[in-house]
């Protein structure tokens, strides 16, 4: 329930808040200072902003009961309610309906600064009427609040009894014509931002069930009929807080937008920035100008540039906040340096260089604090950091490092020295003697072995061939490979040829010559 005691506890919350805020540990970065609402209110002109008020007035003959002061219930409500109507803003817009067991709309929806012969024409002179049919006097109020097209709208019910209205469709709560009234006032809210206040001048008038029957949440406050008319100054200054956050939620995120320009800078689109950086090497520094444009209408804002980047990487000299205007457009210099250094090459080819960096900007504005807190929007914000990625692109040299050719110099050593072994693995070299026999005539010539391969012309009696040895390994063990070539026999024959092996120490024949080895020590033979 809404009281003028709660605003005043919820005044010292704040003000509480902002000192622990202040003198409490120190956040990484330093918050903005907070406005006061005031200060708020002028920079919005919330005073041109209309509003669009319906009073509610009982006008029941209880009314004419007297306060605790003396003074008639009805003559008291006359006498606040011209005192409300003189503070309200030219802007502002009035209705104001009677309700008993008729309802009257005696001062239709006009501007606030028309209201000169309210009080002595268009208010009945006294209360004098049966019943009090607060439903109908709701329904009147939409009708009003239908007409205008101001962005917030309040209707204030000042009434000392509860709902007496026989015969009408409102004479019980929750009926179908309540429920009717309720959806009203919820499409009535879809455009405006609209405030129920309930001033009950006595005991049990159940303001707060009528209300809740078409608003949501309305706000009631305490029975005081002495305090008529600071209760409603208080629900005009809630009206002129719902002007601030009307102008306000235009604002909620708005940021900023970030655009980059200097040497080699092109937009890409997509919050992405390519810098062209050339070919050149070392450490480099370029001077980028950086624009930030506020997309708020209303609020001001503080935007704070930083680098964000990985370790190692292009790094952007950090500025002070920039202080931007709603709408304003500001830019700054900021100086990119980042270590262009050649690449690794195998040979000496130009490479491509990449880097990059996000460019940051924080949105804060010294208007939060307050809007959140005595503004009561508690989802206004800022938005989230904008982050400009500038992609650097450019070219440098392939360096091939100075270890690589005597590596590979070491490689080629060792391959070579590897394959040589694997060569001599599979041609060990010759040792004794291969007799070549012609086994028609017993003619034998002997052919010392010698090397890894052996070639030779024999002429063993009638034998005329040419004979390869070599050695190989074969089933595990090493043996002679031998291939013959054997001359025809007879003018104008074919030539024999013909391979195969011969065991160490053994006999063969090929081309019907026969082969023996010999040697005096066999493990000699082939090394």
């Amino acid at each position: 329930m809404f009281t003028i005691r709660a605003t005043a506890r919820r005044a010292a919350l704040f003000t509480l808040a902002a000192v622990l805020a202040v003198s409490g540990a120190a956040p990484a970065v330093a918050a903005d200072t907070p406005v006061p609402r005031d200060e708020i209110y002028r920079s919005l002109k919330v005073d041109d902003v209309p509003a669009a008020y319906v009073v509610l007035v009982d006008v029941s003959s209880s009314m004419q009961d007297r306060g605790p002061d003396g003074v008639p219930l009805y003559t008291t409500v006359k006498r606040r309610l011209a005192d409300f109507l003189k503070s309200l803003t030219p802007a502002d817009q009035v209705a104001v309906v009677t309700f008993g067991r008729a309802t009257s709309v005696v001062h239709p929806m006009s501007p606030a600064d028309r209201t000169d012969h309210l009080l002595d024409r268009e208010l009945p002179d006294s209360a004098k009427e049966s019943a009090s049919d607060h439903g109908a006097a709701l329904d009147a109020a939409a009708d009003q609040l239908d007409r205008s097209k101001a962005p917030v709208g309040a209707v204030l019910m000042l009434t000392d009894g509860a709902v007496n209205a026989p015969g009408s469709p409102y004479a019980r709560l929750g009926s179908p014509a309540w429920q009717r009234l309720k959806d009203r006032y919820d499409a009535l809210g879809t455009d405006h931002k609209l405030m129920g206040y309930g001033l009950p001048l006595a005991e049990g008038t159940g303001v707060s069930e009528v209300l809740g029957s078409a608003f949501g949440a309305p706000r009631i406050l305490p029975v005081d009929p002495a305090a008529l008319g600071s209760q409603l100054s208080g629900a005009k200054d809630q009206v002129r807080t719902q002007k601030a956050v009307s102008l306000l939620r235009a604002d909620r995120g708005g940021t900023v937008a970030v655009s980059v320009a200097g040497e080699g800078v092109r937009d890409a689109g997509g919050g992405r920035v390519t810098v062209r950086t050339g070919r050149g090497t070392g450490a480099r520094t370029r001077t980028l100008e950086v624009t930030v444009v506020s997309r708020a209408r209303h609020v001001p804002l503080r935007v704070r540039l930083s680098a964000a980047g990985g370790p190692g990487g292009p790094r952007l000299a950090p500025t002070g906040p920039v202080t931007l205007a709603p709408g304003q457009k500001r830019t700054v210099r900021m100086t990119l340096t980042w270590h262009q250094d050649p690449r690794f090459s195998l040979v000496p080819v130009t490479r491509d260089f990449q880097a990059g960096v996000g460019l940051r900007a924080e949105v804060s504005s010294p208007w939060t604090t307050t809007v959140r807190g005595s503004l009561g929007d508690p989802k206004f914000s800022t938005g989230e950091p904008v982050v400009t990625e500038l992609d650097l692109r450019g070219s440098v040299p392939g360096r091939t490092p100075g270890w690589l050719y005597p590596l590979v110099l070491l490689v080629l050593l060792l391959g070579s020295a590897a394959a040589w072994r694997l060569y001599k693995r599979r041609n060990p070299e010759l040792s004794g003697a291969l007799v070549v026999t012609d086994l028609r005539s017993g003619s034998r010539q002997t052919v010392l072995l010698r090397g890894r391969e052996v070639t030779e012309e024999t002429d063993a009696g009638d034998v005329r061939a040419r004979i390869t040895v070599r050695g190989r390994q074969e089933g595990g063990r090493l043996v002679l490979a031998l291939r013959c070539e054997r001359e025809a026999s007879r003018p104008g024959g074919e030539r024999l040829r013909d391979t195969g092996t011969c065991d160490l120490g053994k006999s063969t024949v090929l081309c019907g010559i026969g082969f023996s080895h010999e040697t005096e020590s066999q493990s000699a033979v082939l090394r």
